[in-house]
């Protein structure tokens, strides 16, 4: 995200990253790893439960799909450190409008599985015209 930030501002888009966890961990996250991002923390997983995000299981840590995500990353040297919250809880991403009307959704199988971001606004470019053009 911190990457595409530019393209993200001017989608109109503002990014706010929500986690499990006290506020210090969502300062420590936001200062070193994405200082564009607002990121906010709740330690409480009812947002979570709100957007339908679930949590998975021992399975999915050890799935193809999920290693092959975890050795991905790891190649472009990210690193999982110290964690706090739900440690299965999946990752969702979500484009939620003004109106709180959500227009996209992506619902993560495994920890690694987010979104290719680009295809994201491209998806919300399309949405954008489609919904200046009614």
């Amino acid at each position: 995200m911190e990457l595409q930030k530019e393209e993200i501002k001017a989608a109109g888009l503002r990014v706010v990253a929500v986690g499990l966890g006290q506020p210090k961990h969502a300062r420590q996250f936001g200062g070193k790893l994405a200082p564009s991002v607002t990121c906010i923390t709740n330690e409480s997983p009812e947002i979570y439960d709100t957007y339908g995000v679930g949590r998975g299981n021992m399975l999915r840590l050890v799935a193809p799909d999920a290693i092959k995500a975890g050795a991905r990353a790891a190649s472009k040297g990210f690193t999982q450190g110290s964690s706090t919250g739900d440690q299965l809880r999946l990752a969702g991403t979500f484009i939620i409008d003004t109106d709180g009307i959500v227009r996209y959704a992506h619902y993560g199988k495994h920890a690694g599985d987010h979104p290719d971001l680009t295809a994201v606004l491209d998806a919300w470019k399309k949405e954008t015209v489609l919904t200046e053009k009614v």
